[in-house]
C-alpha cells in the first residue's frame, strides 16, 4: 500500500474546501510532489483524521478538499509527560522527537543539579522543538501532538506536580514492581536526569513528595535513551 502524507493543520478541521500556504504547501507540492488529484490525511490535534485530496497547486499555495473523517480516537486514561534533563541540542531533538513517537504527551526539558544550562530555552530552540514534535506526531500516526515545554527547573516541577512521579534511578525498584503501583487514570509523569544522574539531595525531596525512585532496565542509559524507555514502559501498560 502506497503511503498517504499525513499533515497537522491546527484550528478546526470539517469537510469542506482547505487552503495551505506556506511550509505546508511547499510540503506537499515540492517535497512530496503531489498533484490535482493527490490524496493525503489531515488533523488538528483534537483527536480526528480527515481525508483530503488535493484540487490545485499554485505558485506557493495548495488548494485541498477535505472529506471525510477516517480516523477517530479517545483521549487515554494517562496523561503522560517526559522530564527529559537538557543534553547536546542535537541529542536533546532526538529525545523529544521519539518520545513524541513513543506517546508522550508533554514533553518537559528538564534543569537539575548536573545538568546543561545553556543548551535550550531561546524563542528560536522552543519553535524548532515544536516543529519536531508536531512532525514527529505526523510520521508516527498519532492524532494529538505533545507540548513541549520551556526548561525548567526540577525543584520548581516537583513542587508543583500533582500526579504520580517516577525518577529514573539505577538503585531504584524495578519496572515490574514501580508499574503495579501506577494509577489507572490521571497525570504519570517520568523524570530523566543528566549523565551524572540526579543527586542523591534531589532524589531525596523527590521521594518526600511522593515520587518513585524507578531503574528502567539492567544497563546505564543516556538520557535522551532513558527518557525513551520510561515513556515507552509507561505506554506499554496500554493506558
Amino acid at each position: 500500500m502506497a503511503h498517504v502524507p499525513r499533515l497537522y493543520v491546527p484550528g478546526r478541521l470539517a469537510a469542506g474546501p482547505l487552503t495551505l500556504d506556506g511550509e505546508q504547501a511547499k510540503r506537499l507540492a515540492a517535497v512530496m510532489r503531489l498533484r490535482a488529484g493527490d490524496g493525503f490525511r489531515v488533523f488538528s490535534g483534537d483527536g480526528r483524521e480527515w481525508s483530503a485530496t488535493v484540487t490545485a497547486v499554485e505558485k506557493a499555495r495548495l488548494q485541498a478538499n477535505v472529506g471525510e473523517l477516517v480516523r477517530q480516537e479517545a483521549a487515554l486514561p494517562i496523561v503522560l509527560e517526559a522530564w527529559c534533563a537538557l543534553v547536546r541540542p542535537n541529542r536533546f531533538d532526538w529525545a523529544i522527537e521519539k518520545c513524541a513517537e513513543a506517546g508522550a504527551d508533554v514533553i518537559r526539558p528538564l534543569l537539575s543539579e548536573h545538568a546543561a544550562r545553556g543548551e535550550g530555552g531561546s524563542p528560536q530552540r522552543q519553535e524548532r522543538w515544536n516543529r519536531i514534535a508536531i512532525e514527529a506526531a505526523e510520521q508516527s500516526g498519532r492524532l494529538r501532538v505533545p507540548a513541549v515545554e520551556a526548561p525548567e527547573s526540577f525543584e520548581r516541577l516537583i513542587e508543583r506536580h500533582r500526579g504520580a512521579l517516577l525518577v529514573g534511578d539505577q538503585h531504584g525498584r524495578s519496572w515490574q514492581e514501580a508499574a503495579a503501583l501506577l494509577p489507572e487514570r490521571g497525570l504519570v509523569a517520568v523524570a530523566v536526569g543528566p549523565e551524572g544522574g540526579f543527586t542523591d539531595d534531589e532524589i531525596a525531596r523527590a521521594k518526600a513528595r511522593g515520587a518513585l525512585a524507578v531503574s528502567f532496565g539492567p544497563n546505564v542509559l543516556r538520557t535522551e535513551t532513558a527518557a525513551v524507555v520510561a515513556t515507552a514502559l509507561v505506554r506499554s501498560l496500554g493506558r
